[in-house]
């Protein structure tokens, strides 16, 4: 009987994979060695609520009667009565839908236009809308108009807040807001306006509008400008009274489709392309700090946007409290020339940050790529995919509309190595959980190569 090792040699070594990637994707440090807490490449994933690296849920298709056009942009609409439904436009329609997707009514009424991705935002039972180019959208749920008044603004950039509803002119520095409670009204009454090229520190033009903390944040390209009432109106800020409290250089946002609330904070896609947000803490003491989210993964994000493919226009986020994540969607352009699905959706825990204050990225979706995001009271969502034309789909199940996906996770580099010995891979186990019967593929590499065997 042969002796092991009779001739030299060492013990097998073990090296345990626990809970691998649980801190989530970090592709900034891919080149170099990670513990096994961290991920190098996850697609198709989330983390699931024990900290594993888990399949996302699938696009279950909702709709029973689909519309004739692809939806660009949606709400739900929230009425004060409490009731809701759904308010969706196309590149020339707008679409009601009473039962959460599943058959849609044509509002459009008089309005008229030639491009979909209107930002939405709820207002005194109202949807308003606002795109580049066109007078503010007004739907009611029953019909749709957009606002005759010939001040009101055309700058694509807005959102409702504190009573009223505030737009930015054409010029991208004009700052116009409605009189109060009626949102047909940008000439006389309490309406007005406010000259922002008199207050950035350099030229810049308005790219996003938000309340915050009872304050009013202004996003810039390259600056921010937070701005409160210090009457303490009992609207919360009455625009005769108020004033800049802090002025943030050198910080800007990308577009308004990132802004998001989350959990307390202001999340958004900074000008540098990466996510940042705004503690409401930080705000208080008027620090003028901004939590970088994004840095494991900052040149991966910056490199997505940046693609050359990719119409800001069709840029969409969303948080889900319930799945606590906020997903980042940019689908970009086939070389026709068509916006289809492909680009990728890049999603983020929400649920605590890491210990150097990032979030997780949890997942890059390459096949579930929203061009629209709803995000419902009841804690739903759903969301269409260009190829599905005029159809909503639920965050449901483990297919894409009985369509499968990979799920990819690579561990990052691992230092296995022993003094005086050359090892050699004897045997690779995993434990997966299972809900379904699939095939797994595992592969390896070494010496930092690239090539997997």
């Amino acid at each position: 009987m042969p002796t092991p090792r009779r001739h030299g040699g060492t013990v097998v070594a073990r090296f345990p994979l626990i809970v691998p990637g649980f801190r989530g994707l970090n592709t900034q440090a891919k080149g170099a060695l990670l513990g096994p807490e961290w991920a190098t490449r996850l697609e198709n994933t989330v983390i699931d609520s024990v900290g594993r690296v888990a399949a996302r849920k699938g696009w279950h298709l909702h709709t029973t009667s689909a519309a004739a056009e692809n939806f660009k942009a949606g709400i739900e609409y929230r009425k004060q009565d409490g009731t809701t439904s759904l308010i969706l436009t196309t590149d020339t329609k707008v679409y009601k839908s009473d039962d959460g997707g599943v058959t849609f009514t044509n509002i459009t009424g008089t309005a008229s236009f030639t491009d979909g991705n209107w930002h939405l935002v709820n207002f005194n039972d109202f949807v308003i809308g606002f795109l580049a180019g066109e007078a503010p959208l007004i739907s009611n749920g029953t019909t749709s108009s957009q606002v005759a008044d010939v001040n009101a603004p055309q700058g694509g950039i807005g959102t409702a807040a504190f009573g009223r509803v505030w737009g930015v002119a054409a010029d991208g520095v004009t700052i116009k807001y409605s009189d109060l409670l009626d949102h047909t009204n940008w000439t006389t009454g309490a309406s007005g306006s406010i000259d922002m090229s008199s207050i950035w520190l350099d030229n810049d033009h308005v790219v996003a509008l938000t309340a915050f903390n009872n304050l009013f944040v202004v996003f810039g390209t390259r600056n921010t400008v937070v701005w409160a009432d210090g009457t303490g109106s009992e609207l919360g800020i009455d625009p005769v009274n108020m004033q800049v409290i802090d002025t943030i250089p050198g910080v800007g946002c990308l577009h308004q489709a990132s802004v998001q609330h989350v959990n307390g904070d202001l999340w958004f896609v900074a000008n540098n392309r990466e996510l940042m947000s705004f503690s409401r803490v930080i705000v208080e003491q008027k620090s003028g700090e901004i939590t970088v989210l994004s840095k494991h993964v900052s040149d991966f994000l910056r490199d997505s946007i940046d693609s050359g493919s990719l119409d800001l226009t069709r840029l969409r986020s969303a948080f889900s409290p319930t799945d606590r994540f906020y997903i980042l969607s940019l689908p970009t352009e086939s070389a026709s020339g068509q916006a289809d699905e492909v680009g990728k959706a890049i999603v983020f825990d929400t649920r605590g940050l890491l210990e150097d204050g990032s979030a997780r990225c949890i997942g890059i979706w390459n096949q579930f790529v929203p061009t629209v995001i709803i995000i419902q009271d009841d804690g739903d969502w759903l969301s269409a995919l260009q190829e599905k034309t005029g159809k909503l789909g639920h965050y449901h199940t483990n297919l894409d509309d009985a369509d499968s996906y990979r799920l990819i996770y690579e561990s990052g580099w691992l230092d296995i190595t022993q003094q005086g010995y050359l090892l050699i891979l004897k045997r690779l186990n995993g434990l997966f959980s299972l809900d379904l019967t699939t095939t797994v593929i595992m592969k390896w590499a070494f010496d930092l190569s690239t090539v997997f065997r």
